[in-house]
């Protein structure tokens, strides 16, 4: 055990010198993490035999531009069917826009249709600004699920893409 805690010290001074010597990162990344909901789990400790539910993390930009507004999920979550993406929008209007929760919806490549059950999501963009949140899905994600849409179709604003809509696609699900 104290080998792999002097390991980890490792790792974080590694990365917090910032000396790596890696080269350019793949597009898109997957990891898996296991949360069994206490400390003693997180290191291992935790003897009971529950179940434990697995993170599953996919990374990468995709986006997708529409006049001034423009789109990009870098982070997909998966957990139990349970999907979460982390979604920026940035306005290189000169006006305000809103892209308001409600008008988020997701479709997967089977053409079902899933909503933002809760977000942490700001639908005020300034002018000239980003904002960044969090959308989680109102139902689990069946199996056989390997893309989603991301659309936000109620878009307001003086330069709101036309349409009042805008979609990033191809946004591969981890597993």
């Amino acid at each position: 055990m104290i080998v792999g805690v002097l390991a980890l010290l490792g790792v974080i001074t590694l990365v917090l010198s910032g000396n790596s010597n890696s080269t350019a990162q793949p597009p898109a990344t997957t990891t898996t993490t296991t949360s069994r909901g206490s400390a003693e789990g997180a290191l291992g400790l935790d003897k009971t035999t529950e179940p434990s539910a697995e993170t599953k993390v996919g990374t990468g930009a995709f986006r997708q531009q529409r006049g001034m507004l423009t789109i990009e999920v870098t982070r997909i979550e998966q957990t139990g069917g349970r999907i979460s993406l982390t979604v920026s929008a940035t306005n290189a209007s000169t006006a305000r826009m809103t892209l308001p929760v409600t008008g988020i919806a997701v479709l997967d490549n089977s053409n079902r249709t899933y909503v933002a059950a809760s977000s942490q999501w700001d639908g005020l963009l300034v002018q000239g600004g980003k904002t960044s949140g969090t959308v989680t899905l109102d139902e689990k994600i069946p199996a056989d699920v390997t893309t989603l849409t991301l659309s936000f179709t109620q878009i307001s604003g003086q330069f709101a893409p036309t349409g009042a809509a805008i979609s990033v696609t191809g946004i591969p699900v981890p597993r």
